[in-house]
Formats: structure tokens, sequence, C-alpha cells
């Protein structure tokens, strides 16, 4: 409770400075809601232990604009979402938290290169309490337009999260906190605009870092892993565990206007892990499909 009400106290304080901006200011509300699918929901690196699901998925994103100059604008958000699992409820959440950006523009017109920063902390609250926790996101995104139809951008991004309770140790030398992760991104992104109301994306992205994954007991895997706890998640005797591993995402995007401000996205995303010590490799497909709409 007491994480959760500094949680509103500060998204409150983001709101108030927010409000406070001068006439230069405009505000927007950034809504979409899908179903999205993964064959791997549990990360396992063994073809018996994946577990799939589709969950129904909610963002609100709404803040204000505040114009800093001829090129340059700051944005402060309030961001809410939840992810409602059909089968495997324990992963069902929902998150509250905050983002600040700064983009700026380096020169005039479309095809002027930018640069967007940007940080974030969202609070997830799971119905298996141990997941419950922060996501913390940081990252810089460069970007250029190509005539009308092409763009592409690069970004670096660090992302973590941090697990509010720690369970008890099970193995001496191990912690109890599995879902505890961090990583560094390395992301890029062609977008094409097929026609006046399809826009195509390609993106790839790598991660190095840490990882959860559920499996069943495994004498090589807790070897190697340095936090090990029991779950109940996907309702087998497992143990979820933290491993670092390499990731690069493959993923294509179509988005269709419906008009000035809704649309529907499909999205189809290929993930391939390496973990280290040879313990193997595994994958997912994940496929999302959502409505979006802006209000401003």
């Amino acid at each position: 409770m007491q994480t959760t009400k500094r949680l509103w106290i500060g998204c409150l304080y983001c709101a108030l400075v927010v409000f406070s901006a001068g006439a230069r200011s405009e505000w927007g509300l950034d809504t979409a809601a899908g179903f999205t699918y993964d064959d791997n929901l549990s990360n396992s690196l063994e073809a018996d232990d994946r577990k799939a699901d589709t969950a129904a998925v909610i963002d609100l994103s709404g803040g204000l604009r505040e114009q800093l100059g001829a090129s340059t604008g700051l944005s402060l958000s309030l961001l809410a979402n939840s992810q409602t699992y059909l089968r495997y409820s324990g992963l069902s959440n929902i998150g509250l938290g905050a983002r600040v950006l700064l983009r700026t523009k380096f020169g005039l017109g479309a095809e002027a290169p930018w640069l967007a920063v940007a940080a974030q902390g969202v609070y997830h609250n799971y119905h298996y309490d141990y997941l419950d926790g922060w996501q913390y996101e940081a990252g810089a995104t460069l970007g250029k337009q190509f005539g009308e139809r092409w763009g592409l951008r690069a970004s670096i991004r660090y992302d973590a999260y941090v697990a509010q309770q720690v369970q008890p140790p099970i193995i001496l030398d191990k912690s109890g906190s599995p879902y505890d992760t961090y990583g560094w991104n390395l992301g890029v992104q062609a977008t094409f605009l097929a026609t006046d109301a399809d826009l195509l994306a390609l993106s790839f992205n790598w991660r190095t870092g840490t990882v959860t994954s559920v499996s069943g007991p495994d004498e090589e895997i807790l070897e190697y892993s340095d936090r090990v706890a029991p779950t109940p998640v996907f309702g087998n005797p497992e143990f979820a565990y933290r491993i670092n591993a390499d990731t690069q995402t493959i993923s294509l995007a179509w988005s269709h206007a419906l008009d000035q401000r809704a649309a529907m996205n499909l999205v189809y995303a290929y993930r391939r892990s390496q973990a280290e010590y040879d313990l193997g490799d595994y994958s997912s497909n994940v496929i999302t499909l959502s409505f979006s709409y802006t209000f401003y």
C-alpha cells in the first residue's frame, strides 16, 4: 500500500507540473485495446516446458506536451495498462506509472533528423504477489524521414524490473528473487508508408542482460542460475530462475488508419535467446492485434 501511495503522489506531482505549464502546452490521450498471443509465455528452454496463452490488453497514456522552442518539446504523461490472461491468471496484472519525454529536431522540414530521450517507471500489481514490482526504462532514439514514405530510426535503451518481495531461498547460495532482471537494448526500425492509410514497420532489437525463465526441476539450469524460486503460476511444481542471455527480436507491424485518430494494428514478433554456459536456445512467437485511438 505504501508503494502504491508513493506512486500516486509522484503521478499527481507530474500532473501538477504539466498542468501548470504555459499557454503553449497541448494535452492528449492515447488509448489501445486488443489481444496478444505468446506461444512461450514461460520463456522456457525445453519444448515440454513451453506454456502458451492469450491476454486481453489495455494501454492508456495521457498528459501534456510543452513546446520549449521552435524545435523542442517536453511531454509528461501518466501511464496505465492491464493484461488479463485467459488461462494463467497469476500473470494478469495492472500497471500504473509516469513517463517523461524530450524530443528535438535538428533543422526544419519533415525530413530533418530528430532525437527523443525518454524515461519511465511503472508499478505492476500481479495476481501472484511475488511478481509485483517496478519496471523501469530509459533510452534515446534517433530518427529521420526519407521522402514521404520511408523512415528510419535507431535506439539504445536500458530496462530493469525490481520485484517488491523476495521469496525465502531454497538453495543456500542463491537469492529468492528471480524476477529481478535488467538489460541493455540496441534497436533499429524501418517504416514504409505503403498507402495513405497503411504503414508497415520492420524492427530488430538486440538485448543483453538477464531474463527469467520457468521450467521443471533441472539440476544443470539450477547450477548456472543465480536466483531461483518455486512458482505456482503455471500450475505444475516448477521453478522460476534468472540466467544471463542475449536476445534477438524481429518484428513486422502493419497499421491501418481508419481516420485521423483511429487505427487497427497487427504485430508479429519472433524472439530468440541464447543462454550462457551452453544451456541452450529458446524462442517464442508473439502476435498482437489492437485498436488504437487518440484524443486531443
